[in-house]
């Protein structure tokens, strides 16, 4: 067998260590620049709310926290600053509506058709249900509305990162996520929040008596107990000639307006703060009383809030009376 010769060993040598290292590096730029299945994977839409909850009541969701908190994937230091903030009551929550296209890192779900027990659900996306029509039909041209879920939330920030726990009342599904910029209580309080005790089967009408029409706002909505859609109707039959005869300037006109029938106990209206320079009117029609209840907002009761309980103190609502700030009571 003829010998190779030792240049040509060294030749071939380093030719093939030059093609090794050139499938080396085509794999490392692979590697880095190709993303995994893990990175490229959108989130998931969730959109059958409340189909496989985790708990049947708040209460039992509050029991199970610490163990739900346990099994999230999250800094050893931020569980325990929720397990210890909760404890089994759910106590400092504060709440917050989750809107369409949050992420949700990850989210508890009950047992389902493919599940058998609660499992985890990774990189959730909150869905967009849309709203076709109002409480009293009237359609809803498409994509204007959409649903969202009421939730109580927690933060806490480690090493430079914000840490959401949430609560969803349409499912009782614990879930968590990172802090949106701004922060969710920050959206709370971009909001005028009126809230309201009547019964069920009341008729209920309001108007913002103002100068010009507010401007369009996400916190336009109104909450018949934990239904929350966006106001309704305006009421464009409805007699205001009551409440403008009380306000004390000229030009304030019911520029917008809305009537309902209650379906629940407790009532909540936004508004964009915009509305804290003008006046608001509510009445609370019942059978066999008549306008039983009625009140007017003006813009003194905003100062210093951004949350007004009605009536204020508790007291019975007089017929289209101002607004008694020494009997206010703070929510």
């Amino acid at each position: 067998m003829a010998k190779v010769p030792k240049g040509w060993k060294i030749a071939v040598g380093s030719f093939l260590m030059m093609i090794m290292l050139g499938y080396t590096l085509v794999a490392l730029i692979l590697f880095f620049v190709m993303p995994t299945k893990a990175h490229a994977a959108e989130p998931k839409p969730w959109k059958n709310w409340g189909i496989a909850p985790y708990a049947a009541s708040q209460d039992a969701a509050c029991k199970k926290a610490s163990e739900a908190i346990d099994g999230f994937l999250m800094p050893s230091a931020v569980k325990n600053h929720f397990k210890t903030k909760l404890e089994s009551t759910c106590k400092g929550g504060e709440t917050f509506w989750l809107t369409p296209d949050m992420l949700l890192e990850q989210m508890w779900s009950g047992p389902d058709s493919r599940h058998k027990t609660a499992h985890l659900m990774n990189r959730e996306s909150v869905a967009e249900l849309p709203v076709l029509k109002s409480p009293d039909g009237r359609p809803y041209r498409k994509g204007s509305v959409a649903e969202t879920a009421k939730a109580l939330f927690w933060s806490f920030t480690y090493e430079g990162k914000t840490y959401v726990l949430y609560l969803p009342f349409v499912c009782f599904n614990w879930s968590w996520g990172f802090a949106p910029v701004p922060l969710p209580e920050r959206v709370i309080d971009a909001c005028a929040t009126v809230e309201y005790t009547v019964q069920v089967g009341d008729r209920v009408r309001f108007a913002v008596l103002a100068r010009k029409r507010l401007p369009a706002s996400a916190c336009w909505q109104l909450c018949d107990g934990d239904d929350c859609a966006a106001p309704p109707s305006p009421c464009d039959t409805c007699d205001w000639v009551g409440p403008k005869s009380v306000i004390p300037a000229a030009g304030f006109e019911p520029l917008h307006t809305g009537w309902y029938v209650a379906r629940a106990e407790h009532q909540t209206l936004r508004f964009p703060l915009a509305v804290m320079s003008e006046y608001i009117a509510l009445c609370d029609e019942r059978d066999g009383l008549g306008e039983s209840d009625s009140w007017i907002i003006q813009p003194s009761a905003w100062i210093g809030r951004t949350t007004i309980v009605v009536p204020y103190g508790g007291q019975p609502w007089p017929a289209w009376g101002q607004v008694d700030m020494s009997k206010w009571r703070k929510p």
